[in-house]
């Protein structure tokens, strides 16, 4: 059950929003994890510390600091919308990826994603993303090595020879 108890704790530190939602109904615990009474009871104790709120902002600071490092056209061309994108983005894409053009142009495909099923974003919102969508696909081609690419697994290079 430890692992559970630790997969809780860290999608509490990522959502906000199941925090919420575990102080308006703290079954939810139970309800989405194998917990013990004494585990549940230390979530709960966690999930409503007044202190909680600086971890989930801690997390996001983190999230957002890949998009910021890379994205910076874009992220000024949503201005306003730039809080809802990256809400829908992290509610889509919960987990993130440690491989900071990874994750910035996971991003970008998200709003181009976006902007394609008709959401309505500022006007300078295409031309950054892409602007920096190239960049960010340029930069992570140049990141990975020639025994790792995109285009091939770890193993098919001695397959290949």
């Amino acid at each position: 059950m430890l692992s559970e108890f630790q997969q809780a704790f860290a999608d509490l530190v990522s959502s906000p929003n199941l925090c919420r939602e575990v102080r308006e109904r703290p079954n939810v615990l139970r309800e989405r994890y194998r917990l013990d009474d004494r585990e549940a009871r230390r979530l709960l104790g966690i999930v409503t510390h007044p202190r909680m709120a600086a971890n989930c902002t801690l997390y996001r600071a983190n999230r957002l600091a890949p998009l910021a490092l890379n994205l910076p056209n874009l992220l000024r061309a949503l201005g306003p919308d730039l809080r809802h994108v990256l809400d829908a983005f992290w509610q889509e894409h919960p987990r993130t990826d440690v491989h900071f053009y990874v994750e910035s142009y996971r991003f970008c495909e998200f709003v181009r994603t976006e902007l394609e099923r008709g959401r309505r974003l500022g006007p300078d919102v295409a031309r950054a993303l892409e602007r920096d969508a190239m960049t960010v696909a340029d930069r992570l081609e140049a990141s990975h090595t020639e025994i790792y690419s995109p285009l091939r697994t770890p193993f098919t290079r001695a397959v290949d020879q």
